[in-house]
């Protein structure tokens, strides 16, 4: 069938929109290192600092973990998890604000690098140089965004000598990230809007732009949350949010779940009133932010399923598949049926 100039006209946006997304590359991910590094064989173990590091770290070489800097896998449904990796250590964060991890105990653990993922300011850049000046161990720092996780996974399985697991990874990665960038294009015309309910009074949310709503973003919904020139963590009003009127609203928090489908402060949201209150809850970390990692890759496509009917038609074996190789966890049929109710 011919195709008319209006339908022609169309399908060259979508094609101009398609190559205008922002695209996952091979090229290197940003980090900066201090210390020397030692060969790739003898990277034997390593110490994550903060919770992004913990998560990437686990997917890669677990093995190669002393333990996790703030990730507990006994939070929660702690049976999500394999044995061996419940009973790894936490140590305490190095990195950021709140680190309980002192040089003292850091230097008892003798690893050979410490990782650190996520931010690369001159604040972390500063700490990470003086720790590794302190200890004499390499401090590597990493650029921790979703687009770049693919490369992320390859350019940290080299230096670690999993190279074969890296790339299973990054295949993964980049399966849901093109896929998602393809759904995006759907929500060009009238993009959903959404909100982050963050905290137990789900009045904590990030900015448009901002790591924490990384996910979200990818798919094309729309931050009704948006400072100009500022992306990170705000506190928002009751006033604001029935100014927004979001289409979605969504929160990982059980506490939140409960004041938000009782309260009678947000029972007036059209997104409530809808039942358009998504919740992800049921792991010991988050799913779409919590941190700010590569979690995130099952998070945005988790949420991605509740849209697109041909991701929802594979999400169970997704689920099963990303235990398998990011989290080392065989996964039963009924917690599969409980991840999926709790997502």
């Amino acid at each position: 069938m011919a195709m008319n100039r209006r339908h022609f006209l169309q399908s060259c946006a979508v094609l101009t929109a398609f190559y205008s997304l922002p695209a996952f590359s091979r090229s290197p991910v940003a980090e900066a290192l201090f210390g020397h590094l030692p060969s790739h064989e003898n990277i034997q173990k390593v110490i994550t600092a903060g919770p992004p590091a913990d998560l990437l770290m686990f997917a890669l070489a677990p093995e190669k973990m002393v333990g996790f800097a703030s990730i507990s896998l006994k939070k929660g449904n702690s049976d999500l998890f394999a044995p061996q990796w419940m009973n790894l250590p936490v140590y305490g964060r190095l990195a950021g604000r709140g680190s309980t991890l002192s040089l003292e105990q850091l230097l008892a653990f003798h690893p050979d690098l410490i990782l650190d993922t996520g931010n690369l300011d001159d604040t972390y850049r500063s700490q990470a140089e003086k720790v590794a000046k302190q200890t004499g161990i390499p401090y590597l720092l990493m650029d921790g965004k979703l687009l770049d996780a693919p490369q992320q996974l390859r350019q940290l399985g080299r230096l670690l000598n999993v190279n074969q697991q890296a790339e299973k990874l990054s295949m993964i990665a980049e399966r849901y990230l093109s896929n998602a960038q393809q759904f995006a294009l759907t929500q060009q015309q009238n993009p959903r809007s959404f909100y982050l309910a963050r905290g137990a009074k789900g009045l904590q949310t990030g900015t448009k732009g901002s790591i924490h709503t990384e996910a979200i973003e990818m798919l094309g919904f729309r931050n009704v949350v948006d400072i100009e020139g500022f992306y990170g963590l705000t506190d928002v009003s009751m006033e604001q949010l029935y100014q927004w009127e979001p289409d979605i609203i969504i929160t990982q928090y059980d506490e939140a779940v409960e004041l938000l489908t009782h309260s009678p402060l947000w029972a007036g949201l059209s997104a409530i009133k809808s039942n358009n209150l998504l919740v992800f809850t049921g792991m010991p970390f988050g799913w779409l932010d919590g941190p700010p990692g590569i979690n995130r890759l099952l998070g945005m496509r988790r949420l991605q399923s509740h849209f697109d009917n041909a991701v929802e038609e594979t999400m169970t074996h997704d689920l099963r598949q990303f235990f398998e190789l990011f989290y080392h966890s065989s996964l039963t049929s009924p917690q599969v049926d409980l991840l999926m109710e709790m997502s």
